[in-house]
């Protein structure tokens, strides 16, 4: 489905955390009823669920929001410094990759030249995880979308990390021992950080903050 209003966009971020979550708490029941020896497997095997939830939802919901605000055709003076930086993505990278004065005059016309001009932003790929999603990978892309870090700040190490590093070691093949516990606990904060970035894109895009 082609993104173009704040109203679609609300629909596809409820649509994609409703069938996660009740993936998710369907894993979650059958652990908390199995017997100990078989909730222990069920446990780590819901923490790579549980990952790939989070994940998952970050890229999809992220990108969605992405495609709504290419979908406006806004001019480059009217967005957002951050989706003003998304619209010029690869002529910032060539510039910081080379010393040719060409480069650097093809960002300046951006700013003096082709302000005006209706941005072209690239959604698909935009916003990318790169499978080992990490509290520093979350700010980025946080700050990618101008979106307030500072709901997540204080579970960045406790919860992000922690579930990125149990995922990894679950996915390498090592042993975790994980209580029900440690287990519900990862769930529920988990799940409140999904609700925190589903809500603050919904809210950026009713409020279109994504106009300067």
């Amino acid at each position: 489905m082609k993104i173009r209003t704040a109203a679609q966009l609300s629909d596809e971020l409820d649509q994609e955390l409703a069938w996660r979550k009740r993936e998710l708490f369907t894993f979650k029941l059958l652990a908390s009823s199995s017997r100990e020896h078989q909730a222990e497997t069920l446990r780590r095997a819901g923490l790579a669920l549980l990952y790939a939830h989070w994940e998952g939802f970050v890229k999809a919901a992220g990108t969605a929001y992405v495609q709504l605000v290419a979908n406006q055709r806004r001019s480059h003076r009217e967005l957002s410094p951050n989706f003003l930086a998304l619209a010029i993505k690869r002529e910032l990278h060539n510039a910081q990759t080379t010393t040719k004065a060409s480069l650097f005059t093809a960002v300046a016309r951006y700013f003096v030249e082709r302000i005006d001009e209706r941005a072209r932003i690239l959604w698909d790929g935009s916003i990318q995880t790169k499978a080992n999603l990490s509290e520093e990978r979350l700010r980025e892309i946080i700050a990618t979308l101008g979106l307030d870090y500072r709901p997540f700040e204080l579970k960045g190490r406790t919860v992000v990390e922690r579930l990125r590093e149990a995922r990894n070691n679950i996915a390498h093949g090592r042993f975790l021992s994980i209580d029900a516990a440690e287990f519900d606990r990862l769930y529920n904060e988990v799940l409140a950080l999904i609700e925190e970035y589903r809500n603050q894109i919904d809210t950026a895009a009713q409020l279109r903050r994504y106009i300067r």
